[in-house]
């Protein structure tokens, strides 16, 4: 038994092979995805040998492997979600810092090693990198080296 465009194929010695057309049934990039693997499942319960079904045991097998594969999503989807947040909390955090020291009287390590003390006036962002003004020159919040408090 062939079936064209779909999907299955079955030679007189009982070996199923299933062929899958691309069309929406492949995630971008090509690998398959959980849409894939129901259409799979489906057509394999279609086009199955009425004679020598398969087992319990083997559909249960697959449908273990697509619950693992469907958390395995899930869990990946949420490593990301928290990256992405983490990564907003640490820009939160030094945003917060360099407001805090504006006003006080800085240290920074230029990146021809000299040091240059003054008070931050500003506080800006560029190109995703948290900036301190000291005097006229703008420097990475990471270049600072001490802090002090006015009066203190």
């Amino acid at each position: 038994m062939t079936a064209i465009g779909g999907v299955l194929s079955t030679s007189a010695s009982s070996t199923t092979t299933l062929q899958v057309s691309t069309s929406g049934t492949v995630a971008p990039g090509g690998a398959l995805n959980q849409n894939s693997f129901l259409q799979l499942l489906a057509t394999q319960l279609q086009y199955q040998n009425p004679l020598q079904p398969t087992s319990n045991t083997q559909f249960i097998a697959q449908l273990a492997q697509f619950s693992s594969l469907e958390q395995m999503t899930n869990v990946a989807t949420g490593e990301t979600q928290l990256q992405s947040g983490l990564a907003t909390i640490n820009s939160n955090t030094q945003l917060a810092t360099a407001f805090s020291i504006m006003g006080d009287t800085v240290s920074v390590q230029t990146g021809s090693g000299t040091t240059v003390s003054g008070i931050v006036t500003s506080v800006n962002t560029q190109s995703g990198a948290i900036m301190v003004t000291v005097g006229s020159q703008s420097y990475p919040l990471q270049t600072i080296v001490s802090v002090t408090k006015p009066g203190l």
